[in-house]
């Protein structure tokens, strides 16, 4: 049998078995949301549904008598909901309803009678109940982002595990306290946790209220997303008006920054836009942070950035499944700026470490088609593999290698050369080990 370590090779060992079997961790997904997935699994999605079909969603869950509504998955082009839309289903309860992305949702007359959005008037349009960015979030303070909590991390965990998945970086503290998670005596299944915050105030406040005893990652949202047109990009999208959504101030996040270095903490920088990637690598060239930090998504990068980001502990955490799903659209969004999209192999060539992830519930995990979509770009299963198994070490401190004693994935042959859907191996399961 052959194992992999963490040199990036297979080491043969005499075991019982002693066969012709290549054996690895089980793998991680380094961004997702895990209670959002789980959302997404346990209520009807929006996707690909036009307004007639969105209308019958709706419907059937307002026969339920249901508190609130929330779902998620539209997108432009099969649909635009708006607040008049949705008024004419109902008025009586709240119902929210998300992009795809995350970063823009439409809610309905009962939203703006519940909730007063005062100061946050920049993200919202009043007449089409559109919401966008940190208003969203108020929605989530006021009502909660999940229907059910524990339900939801069921769901979501029983999925990844099916995958192979046994680790995951998760970002799920959006209107829940610490105390909501329910992952946290989850001997089975690892999730990390990073702690996403609005503000510096809102930092200062989790720290006081020992969140960093339990967790050591901040997370911040730097612009929004490009199929919303609200990603920060450094000139205007060709299709409209604007250059994207700026969500922090140079000032506030420079103490941000400052924080994470001084308390030992790991920040996940949420940048998808090329304006977005500037003001964190600005701030950084101030500073010049030492620990290890991350940037997720970086979907548009200029050659500047791809040489600046060299200079620093930096990981890039990619989303392979976004090539094709933003397809749809980016073109329209980018024009000729399209070739600084997706620069995953040029980040590779220049020993840029990357994290590989999914960003569920915007793409469903699945970790044999990203790997795959990266060796077509050039990036070899040996690398990849390495990267979703070993590397996100690094972050979360956890022993993939000791971990496989009891966990693994195993493959018929060498997953470097060919990749097959492994068998997912579980000692607990199987009252068996090597």
């Amino acid at each position: 049998m052959y194992k992999l370590t963490k040199n990036r090779n297979f080491k043969y060992v005499n075991t019982k078995f002693n066969k012709q079997l290549y054996v690895t961790p089980l793998v991680t997904d380094t961004h997702l949301h895990m209670l959002g997935l789980g959302e997404k699994l346990s209520q009807p999605t929006l996707e690909e549904k036009n307004l007639f079909d969105i209308k019958k969603i709706l419907e059937g869950l307002l026969s339920r008598t249901p508190d609130k509504i929330i779902l998620r998955g539209w997108t432009e082009e099969f649909s635009k909901p708006t607040k008049s839309f949705l008024d004419e289903i109902t008025k009586d309860i709240p119902i929210l309803l998300i992009r795809r992305c995350g970063h823009i949702a439409v809610a309905n007359s009962k939203v703006f009678e519940i909730i007063d959005f005062i100061g946050l008037e920049s993200y919202i349009n009043f007449e089409k109940g559109i919401i966008k960015e940190k208003a969203i979030d108020k929605f989530y303070e006021i009502f909660g982002a999940f229907n059910n909590i524990k339900n939801n991390y069921e769901i979501a965990k029983k999925f990844l595990k099916s995958k192979g998945y046994g680790f995951v970086h998760s970002d799920d503290l959006h209107g829940l306290s610490k105390e909501d998670l329910p992952y946290k005596e989850d001997k089975d299944f690892n999730v990390y946790e990073k702690v996403a915050i609005k503000n510096f105030e809102e930092l200062l406040k989790y720290y006081k209220e020992g969140y960093f005893d339990e967790f050591n990652s901040v997370k911040v949202y730097l612009d929004g997303s490009l199929g919303g047109r609200t990603a920060y990009l450094l000139k205007k999208y060709n299709d409209a008006d604007t250059f994207g959504e700026k969500l922090w101030s140079d000032e506030e996040l420079t103490e941000v920054v400052k924080f994470c270095e001084d308390k030992s903490l790991h920040l996940a920088a949420h940048a998808i836009g090329d304006g977005a990637i500037d003001q964190i690598l600005n701030i950084f060239k101030r500073l010049k942070p030492k620990l290890i930090h991350r940037i997720i998504h970086a979907e548009i990068l200029n050659e500047v950035q791809i040489k600046d980001l060299k200079s620093f502990n930096i990981i890039v955490d990619v989303q392979p499944q976004f090539i094709e799903s933003d397809k749809v659209f980016i073109n329209e969004r980018l024009g000729e700026r399209i070739v600084n999209a997706f620069k995953f192999f040029d980040l590779f060539k220049n020993n840029i470490p990357l994290f590989f992830s999914s960003d569920a519930p915007v793409e469903e995990p699945d970790w044999i088609r990203d790997i795959v979509t990266l060796k077509n770009m050039g990036i070899p299963y040996e690398y990849s593999l390495h990267q979703i198994i070993y590397a996100p070490e690094l972050v979360d401190k956890i022993d993939r290698e000791l971990s496989m004693e009891n966990k693994a994935l195993i493959f018929n042959e060498n997953p470097f050369i060919k990749i097959f859907k492994p068998e997912i191996f579980n000692e607990r399961e199987k009252g068996e080990d090597f």
